[in-house]
């Protein structure tokens, strides 16, 4: 899947990656490329990525949800939660334009949105490599199902170099600085060029959303506090967001760490309209490849961890093998639940009917912009969500 950093502006001659819903497509270059280089292209959504490096067969891995349907794009659509992710394909889509200020390069609506994974580093991407500093190139192979950031600094290991860096005014980089890369331009991290940081930020603005239908924000819950929101293992939270018109609705941060956007797609519903947040435990069941006892070792700058390949679902120590629950279950059951129609809404089609939702949940998401409308509320329901 990774072709380099470079933005549709500043392209190497790479290899096409044909898209999902395009047979046809791969059919002619099938034909073209002959039967050898047909069997050494038979992974990924599309087919045509290389086995990883001194194997024979795919990375293993569920494309989707348990609980979806398929999406006029090709990516998984997920109609009745909790349900998987695609791990090598759309997660969501970007619904706000953004800017790459070093380089100028607009991202227009509607940009891709990827899982945190890779889906492996061979022979075919050894000149990116090289222009990462690996010399030869063929010192960052990697296998699929790893995560952009380990996968980044699992090559500058191996190849002896820093990365990120700067050199002169060029960023080096597996992504660039708002977090996506290649010539079919996808965001997997950071988002930042999507979303102001000012001294008047509270909560970050919606940058995407998925393809539950539900919107991700930027990573604060109130940038003027440094706030950041306590989440699921989906990357998601109850609270009051800037568009839900002071109603308590699940919604998805993007995070510094992995799974970055989006590790599953919740909430999950417990009896009747009642939702709670996913533990790590309940994202992991809905992934084949999380707890199938292929565990690996990887080493970076930093030193070696255990790590489950294809497994999107990180505990509270930021690790896909570890048990360590987070945070925001720490505490009463009313900090990760909520109840009542409007929890599982997006957010923009979200309204607070008086007197007719009872929602539940702390009040740690409340902004200064819905704080007032939230008090009004809370004269008839219950605790607010957050």
């Amino acid at each position: 899947e990774f072709t380099g950093p470079q933005h549709r502006s500043s392209r190497l001659p790479l290899p096409t990656m044909a898209p999902p819903s395009a047979p046809s497509m791969r059919l002619r270059a099938a034909v073209a490329m002959g039967a050898m280089a047909l069997a050494a292209a038979q992974c990924g959504p599309a087919k045509d990525q290389p086995y990883p490096a001194g194997q024979s067969v795919c990375p293993t891995g569920p494309p989707g949800g348990t609980a979806g349907g398929t999406a006029t794009d090709g990516s998984t659509a997920c109609t009745a939660p909790p349900c998987a992710g695609s791990l090598l394909g759309d997660v969501g889509k970007t619904v706000v334009q953004g800017t790459d200020t070093r380089t100028g390069t607009i991202m227009p609506v509607g940009e891709n949105i990827y899982g945190p994974f890779e889906a492996g580093f061979t022979s075919t991407q050894d000149d990116i490599l090289a222009s990462l500093g690996c010399s030869p190139g063929s010192k960052g192979h990697l296998a699929g199902g790893i995560d952009t950031n380990t996968a980044e600094q699992m090559v500058a290991f191996q190849c002896g170099v820093t990365l990120p860096r700067v050199e002169g005014t060029k960023y080096v980089s597996l992504l660039d600085e708002c977090g996506g890369h290649t010539k079919e331009y996808h965001f997997h991290e950071k988002m930042t060029c999507l979303y102001k940081t000012d001294a008047n930020s509270t909560h970050s603005t919606k940058v995407g959303q998925g393809s539950d239908s539900k919107y991700i924000y930027g990573k604060w819950e109130e940038y003027s506090k440094t706030k950041l929101p306590l989440l699921d293992a989906c990357s998601a939270h109850f609270g009051v967001t800037p568009d839900s018109s002071g109603a308590a609705v699940y919604h998805y941060h993007v995070q510094d760490m992995p799974p970055f956007t989006f590790g599953c797609f919740g909430p999950k519903q417990t009896s009747t309209g009642v939702y709670k947040m996913l533990t790590v435990a309940e994202c992991r069941a809905l992934y084949d490849g999380c707890g199938n006892g292929d565990n690996v070792t990887l080493t970076t700058p930093t030193g070696s961890k255990q790590y489950d390949p294809w497994c999107p679902c990180w505990d509270a120590d930021g690790s896909n093998v570890g048990t360590k629950e987070l945070a925001v279950f720490s505490g009463d059951a009313i900090t990760y639940t909520c109840t009542g129609s409007s929890c599982t809404a997006s957010s923009s089609n979200t309204g607070m009917a008086s007197g007719s939702t009872r929602v539940q949940g702390s009040a740690q998401g409340l902004t200064a912009l819905t704080l007032a409308g939230v008090l009004l509320s809370m004269a008839s329901l219950s605790p607010a969500c957050a």
